[in-house]
């Protein structure tokens, strides 16, 4: 029965649904997926950034984070994009991937506890 409540149109609706949690974790696997296929993670912002006023505080605190995650990454690699004629641009980039997929794990794993994201307005781990 449990399997059930999983696929009933009830689960699906509140995983689609602006301002829950399913649809935050969707906007979190979103931006994971991005970064294999490009566009993903803009469209995945673009559902935070309409959802950010939607929901509990816990809610609008994980779309404000995932919305700073794919900001804050875009600056990440476009100052990697321009050092790469010195070289360590390519480290730089590949910091910022790792950086981007540990601040979508942390805040993953904080929605899933039912905690607000750790740090949101950091632009370190």
């Amino acid at each position: 029965h449990a399997r059930d409540a999983m696929t009933s149109p009830a689960t699906l609706s509140q995983t689609f649904t602006p301002g829950t949690t399913g649809q935050a974790r969707l906007i979190y696997w979103g931006l994971l997926l991005g970064l294999i296929l490009p566009g993903v993670n803009l469209v995945a912002a673009g559902f935070a950034w309409h959802a950010r006023a939607r929901g509990d505080e816990l809610v609008r605190s994980h779309h404000a984070n995932q919305i700073s995650i794919f900001w804050r990454s875009v600056v990440y690699v476009l100052i990697g994009l321009a050092l790469t004629w010195f070289l360590f641009g390519v480290l730089l980039i590949m910091a910022a991937i790792i950086w981007y997929i540990l601040r979508v794990l942390k805040g993953l794993k904080a929605l899933s506890a039912g905690l607000p994201p750790e740090n949101p307005q950091s632009w370190l781990f």
